[in-house]
């Protein structure tokens, strides 16, 4: 979910300041865009995650508000006291911050941290709590929807659409870091097995890839609804 808040907002971002797909990928485009909005990351990355930890970690969100209220949480409660409480946990609080820190470097370097990365970074010897396949797949499609669009607000061009091409490419990296150990080459015989047969390879069982395009499609109208945000493409659904 942390990469996928910042791959989804510097992409809105990026979909709204550059025209020129070839560029999209310029390191200096993107190290400009850190930059620019280096300020603007924190409390967007609570906006988009406190939700989605909160829904992890308690029962229900009127079980956390009732403990936020015995902490004596207030408006004026900091962005990362807020993200603490929401992992409920030190451990899982302290690992996110880690990861926090190392999207920001690459970004730093110029580039959105690639899968291969992400995975090698993975360390092995991690203490992690298993996590409902189903529920997993849906916060991370939530937490890169919700960054790109925030990413696409953010930008302040005018620009309020979502680019199909580059909510496909966010998905199939979002599945790819999410279900996979290592990573691999996805989009192998693309010619021959298109772009469902990319998005079956990524999600592994067609469990997975069902519950990977409800949400998707969910999210397009949660933020049509919420965000004025629609798709730039005539057909907006998977």
């Amino acid at each position: 979910m942390t990469r996928g808040f910042f791959e989804g907002f510097v992409s809105g971002v990026i979909d709204c300041r550059e025209t020129d797909s070839k560029k999209k990928s310029d390191p200096l485009l993107i190290k400009q865009i850190t930059a620019d909005y280096y300020d603007k990351f924190g409390n967007n990355f609570v906006n988009v995650l406190f939700p989605l930890l909160i829904a992890m970690n308690f029962e229900s969100y009127e079980d956390a508000v009732k403990e936020m209220n015995a902490k004596h949480f207030s408006n004026d409660t900091s962005a990362k006291l807020l993200i603490r409480f929401a992992c409920g946990k030190r451990s899982l609080y302290e690992s996110m911050m880690e990861e926090y820190k190392l999207q920001m470097y690459s970004l730093l370097s110029g580039k959105i941290q690639p899968v291969s990365e992400h995975l090698a970074n993975w360390r092995d010897g991690d203490e992690m709590e298993e996590y409902d396949t189903d529920h997993a797949i849906r916060s991370t499609v939530r937490a890169l929807m919700h960054g790109y669009s925030l990413g696409i607000k953010s930008a302040g061009t005018g620009k309020e659409s979502l680019h199909q091409a580059t909510v496909f490419r966010m998905m199939i990296d979002g599945m790819h870091s999410l279900l996979h150990e290592k990573a691999f080459n996805v989009y192998e015989d693309s010619d021959k097995i298109g772009l469902d047969g990319i998005f079956q390879r990524v999600c592994i069982t067609p469990a997975n890839y069902e519950t990977l395009v409800n949400e998707m499609n969910q999210a397009y109208e949660d933020l049509a609804r919420a965000e004025g945000i629609k798709s730039s493409d005539d057909n907006n659904e998977k």
